[in-house]
């Protein structure tokens, strides 16, 4: 087992040497001349604000936050990532990585106005050797796949889309449909090149700098910069895609149905092979009778269809009878291109076509083995889903992504295997919003946070609510309660979250020992954004 077993002593005189960190715009103005004539002698060429492609450089990902970096640069390498940090801190400027710069609450930007944004996207060496491959850190998901199966048709278990950066998906973890089998993209890692906040361009693995190792898998973005990765790949088998659509479900069959999945996918006496990545999509659809529509879908790698109809048995029992059903044969890049959406493999060399962008919101709920959903939890989810989720303008869908059960290698590795903070899920729930032109940022808020409230709010026993009033009070009013119960996927990053709720849901068990290992490496928060440590 992974561990970093650190003697946590929080000596008092931190708080004094740290102080509050004051966001930039709370700042009178600031002379960053300084910084700049830094970043031009190490010839870096920062992108600033008048800069012919300073709006197109800083656009996020997530239209709706704006940050606005002092300057953008883009180093060639691990010298030059060296250079941007040592100018930054002798500055006194925060620095933040962007790879793909998919961060929900655009934190690679910053999450505030006046940082300094490292950009990855000429680190972009790959190479393949045996069952290893060494992965430059400004490379995207789709890019990774590509390469691994022209060069020997080699896998790893990462994400769906083509247009992610491994970075910042490898550091907080990083989920893939084959998790349950070959673990999370961090737990792949073997080793990883980092240059932290004092400049040092400093090597990590389980043998060297082990502590920063466990840190950067699973809590990456507060400890330093990670230009390169070496990760195991595995022989890219061959699989069966399957999906079961129930477009004619009242929020009660619907609720029953995610029952059956979860029992169908903890059962402890008929484990479910990890070999199958198990998903539910809930989609809002005017066609459907409810108007929303309901489907288990998933990979079962190395089976066939006879195989994927015997395991699936049992669960269709309960379901009852699909609208319709897709069985679908496949090689392993052909199963990448599904799960992308895509058609062509052209679609996942990123640099052939720009990145889409969106303006929403998002957030997640992990839900635990030992914990699983109840009954008045779905109920409440999916009359949510079936009412205001059909009479609103946000544009939602809620995904649940099976990460336990069986023998999954996520879950068996044991919940320190590195800072990855929920080896207890059972499965978690993706809820995703984008808000249309001419309604309010704060309307498609509360109508995500909406639906996190319906599982919360029942899922947690009542004896926690005791000192807190009324079981179905207001969110902010549960906060504290929640945080101990239900944790959530920092890949899908809450931009709403405080610094101590961020701590508290995506590190339950971990901060502490964050905390002083971001104290040991980083004391001046050089490497810094809302939800730091």
């Amino acid at each position: 087992m992974r561990r970093a077993l650190v003697s946590i002593v929080i000596v008092s005189a931190i708080t004094s040497v740290l102080g509050k960190w004051v966001p930039y715009s709370q700042l009178q103005a600031r002379d960053d001349s300084a910084l700049l004539s830094c970043l031009k002698s190490k010839g870096l060429d920062p992108v600033v604000q008048g800069s012919p492609n300073y709006t197109s450089d800083s656009a996020p990902f997530n239209r709706r936050l704006h940050w606005k970096p002092v300057a953008i640069v883009y180093p060639e390498d691990a010298k030059g990532v060296s250079a941007a940090v040592k100018c930054a801190a002798q500055n006194h400027v925060k620095v933040n990585a962007r790879c793909g710069g998919h961060s929900y609450a655009a934190f690679a930007l910053g999450g505030e106005d006046g940082h300094l944004t490292v950009s990855l996207d000429k680190l972009r060496h790959l190479s393949q050797s045996g069952n290893t491959s060494t992965i430059g850190g400004g490379n995207h998901l789709g890019d990774v796949a590509l390469y691994l199966w022209q060069n020997g048709k080699r896998a790893m278990a990462h994400g769906t889309c083509p247009y992610v950066g491994i970075g910042g998906h490898a550091g907080q973890g990083g989920f893939g449909l084959p998790s349950r089998a070959w673990g999370l993209l961090a737990d792949q890692v073997q080793s990883l090149e980092i240059v932290t906040a004092d400049g040092q361009i400093r090597n990590a693995s389980l043998k060297e700098n082990a502590d920063l190792f466990w840190a950067a898998t699973g809590a990456g973005a507060s400890f330093g910069i990670i230009t390169s990765f070496t990760t195991v790949t595995r022989p890219a088998p061959n699989s069966t895609a399957f999906a079961y659509e129930f477009k004619n479900y009242t929020y009660k069959e619907a609720s029953a149905g995610l029952q059956a999945w979860q029992a169908f996918a903890s059962n402890s006496t008929n484990k479910l092979d990890p070999n199958v990545g198990l998903q539910i999509h809930v989609d809002p659809n005017p066609s459907a009778p409810h108007g929303v529509v309901f489907s288990v879908s998933g990979v079962y790698y190395g089976a066939d269809k006879a195989k994927v109809n015997s395991t699936f048995a049992p669960l269709l029992k309960k379901l009852g009878t699909p609208t319709s059903i897709l069985l679908q044969e496949q090689d392993w890049i052909t199963s990448v291109l599904h799960l992308a959406d895509a058609k062509n493999i052209s679609q996942l060399n990123t640099t052939l076509a720009s990145d889409t962008h969106d303006y929403f919101y998002a957030t997640s709920t992990f839900i635990s083995e030992q914990r699983p959903m109840v009954q008045a939890a779905s109920d409440a989810l999916f009359k949510y889903f079936y009412g205001p989720g059909t009479n609103t303008s946000i544009k939602w869908f809620a995904i649940f992504d099976l990460y336990g059960g069986g023998d999954s290698a996520i879950t068996k590795v044991g919940p320190d295997y590195n800072a990855f903070n929920a080896r207890d899920a059972l499965y978690s729930i993706q809820y995703y919003g984008t808000i249309p032109h001419g309604t309010s940022d704060r309307a498609g808020i509360d109508f995500i946070q909406g639906i996190k409230k319906a599982v919360e709010n029942d899922t947690v026993p009542k004896t926690q609510f005791k000192e807190y009033g009324e079981r179905h009070a207001t969110l902010q009013s549960l906060i504290a309660p929640v945080s101990e119960a239900m944790g959530c996927a920092v890949n899908y990053i809450d931009s709403e979250y405080s610094a101590e709720e961020a701590h508290a849901r995506y590190y339950p068990t971990h901060s502490a020992n964050l905390t002083a290992l971001k104290n040991k490496y980083d004391l001046n928060r050089t490497f810094h954004f809302p939800q730091d440590f």
